[in-house]
């Protein structure tokens, strides 16, 4: 809750661009692009930003570095693959301009078959933090959540 607040704080204190909306839009479709193709060198070095943090339900972990990014991108793919992932296709995004730096990208999107059939669950719901890192957004950190429970802007702020 105290996390909350404080974003609602920045969020009053920063005006919102629509570049800024559209870059930080703009990096989850890179992600989704690279993830789907499997790159995980690039991920680890040109999409997050180590340490990453990531979260989702009572679980958590820190990826340190590249190499644990790569590590943990490596198991993810064998536990997605045996359960017949092909790619990762958005459904949409919903996106909150915190502060000139900071943004807040919640997306719906499904992991599909090579039949483009969703894998269960057929909607899932990640919350990525984006950090502008020399004129570059940059994942930091992601939580997995319900899909019925999504996050709001507050006033000032692009979605």
């Amino acid at each position: 809750m105290r996390t909350l607040i404080l974003f609602a704080l920045m969020a009053l204190a920063f005006p919102a661009t629509a570049d800024d909306l559209a870059d930080a839009e703009a990096k989850l479709y890179e992600y989704f692009e690279v993830f789907n193709a499997k790159d995980k060198e690039r991920v680890a070095n040109e999409i997050y930003s180590t340490p990453v943090h990531i979260g989702g339900g009572a679980s958590h972990r820190v990826l340190a570095d590249p190499a644990a990014a790569i590590e943990n991108l490596t198991g993810l793919y064998e536990q997605i693959e045996a359960q017949g992932w092909k790619a990762s296709v958005i459904e949409n995004l919903r996106t909150c301009i915190l502060s000139d730096t900071l943004a807040l990208v919640d997306t719906r999107y499904s992991r599909v078959t090579a039949d483009g059939d969703p894998i269960p669950p057929a909607i899932r719901t990640t919350l990525y933090v984006l950090q502008k890192m020399d004129d570059t957004w940059k994942i930091v950190a992601f939580y997995g959540h319900d899909s019925g429970v999504r996050p709001s802007c507050g006033p000032g702020q692009l979605h």
